[in-house]
């Protein structure tokens, strides 16, 4: 009696989710995360890549307002003060250099940072910043190589 009663207004007697319905549902699932997924990965591919571009960029304003102090971009301690060449690795010596450079927590960092000046007197300079997952140094002159960005006294710029 109680079954003629669903089937005479129409609803099912049995509560609940068909095979079929929960395969539609599985696909559709897996449609939105094989859209979502790649999606994310390239968003935070962006992100690691911002952080690096950040950051030399800070380097690259330290660096021009410590020559406007001082005449080249690295002097030594002295006395006497004397400009100099110099190869800056890393974020601990960078900011005993240049005190502004404060790039958050270091050891979530992505990039590992390189500052080297050049010219008879430290009158030019590259920096640069290498993806610690693909390599530990940065590559010699103004090109660069997989995972590098670098920054020159000029503004001239690879990698980014």
């Amino acid at each position: 009696m109680k079954n003629e009663r669903f089937k005479m207004s129409g609803v099912r007697a049995d509560k609940g989710f068909t095979l079929v319905e929960m395969l539609i549902t599985l696909v559709i699932m897996g449609i939105l995360a094989a859209v979502a997924i790649p999606t994310y990965t390239g968003q935070r591919e962006k992100a690691r890549r911002a952080e690096a571009k950040t950051n030399l960029e800070t380097i690259r304003l330290l660096l021009e307002q410590y020559f406007n102090d001082n005449g080249c971009y690295y002097r030594t301690g002295g006395p006497p003060t004397v400009c100099t060449n110099s190869a800056l690795s890393g974020v601990a010596n960078i900011q005993s250099f240049l005190p502004g450079f404060k790039p958050g927590n270091t050891q979530g960092l992505n990039f590992e940072y390189f500052i080297t000046t050049t010219g008879a007197t430290a009158t030019a300079y590259i920096a640069g910043a290498v993806d610690k997952s693909v390599a530990t140094t940065i590559s010699a002159g103004a090109t660069c190589a997989a995972g590098e960005m670098k920054v020159d006294n000029n503004n001239n710029r690879c990698g980014f």
